[in-house]
């Protein structure tokens, strides 16, 4: 009777442990929502968005896709969101781009610090208007969009996850003949207007909710 006791008394206990095992990050799959504050570092072109108004907070949105060949490394799928307005004056910004993720657990899998890597398709747009005036300017144009986001992840309940985390998303201007001064008389100053001469970057801080196994 007393083996019996003994026996069941390890089996319960070896059962709690494998219970406690499963409440862990997602290590298969997993997709997250969220939010947050967007801060952009960008020198203004002219008479653009940012020339106009500096680099104003915004908010963005995000959501993301991954998939765990291992417990620390996934590949994944991320779009952004980002809008920025100073009324009347507004821009926005869509990015999709696939990622590699690296994620370093410990506390038996409940908690988890993650660093990707992303490259994409940036689409940018803004419209601004001249003072007093209701005709608008508006810009739109495609960029290849680099991206390194990095984060500290933790267990909430059975398959739900929270996620602090920060992107960093830049491009540079591509090549835009829109931007050459052509002139009448093929006066030619030296300097090719074909190039944007500025980069652009935005820094997102913000939460997301995880869900996954």
């Amino acid at each position: 009777m007393k083996k019996l006791i003994i026996f069941l008394i390890v089996s319960l206990s070896c059962t709690n442990s494998l219970l406690q095992a499963q409440d862990r990050l997602p290590q298969d799959f997993s997709v997250s929502f969220g939010g947050g504050l967007t801060l952009p570092y960008v020198d203004g072109n002219r008479n653009d968005f940012f020339n106009k108004n500096g680099n104003r907070a915004g908010y963005n949105l995000t959501t993301e896709g991954r998939y765990y060949f291992m417990p620390n490394f996934a590949l994944g799928l991320q779009y952004d969101y980002l809008r920025i307005a100073h009324s009347p004056d507004k821009m926005h910004l869509h990015y999709i781009h696939p990622n590699i993720t690296y994620r370093y657990l410990w506390s038996n899998g409940n908690q988890g610090a993650f660093l990707s890597f992303g490259i994409g398709y940036m689409n940018y747009e803004e419209r601004t208007y001249q003072r007093n005036t209701k005709k608008g300017f508006l810009f739109n144009r495609g960029y290849c969009g680099l991206s390194i986001g990095m984060g500290y992840e933790f267990y909430i309940s059975k398959k739900i996850s929270g996620v602090f985390r920060a992107d960093i998303l830049t491009a540079d201007w591509f090549a835009n003949p829109d931007a050459r001064l052509y002139n009448p008389d093929d006066y030619d100053d030296g300097i090719d207007h074909s190039w944007f001469k500025n980069n652009i970057t935005f820094f997102n801080i913000g939460f997301a909710i995880q869900f996954g196994r």
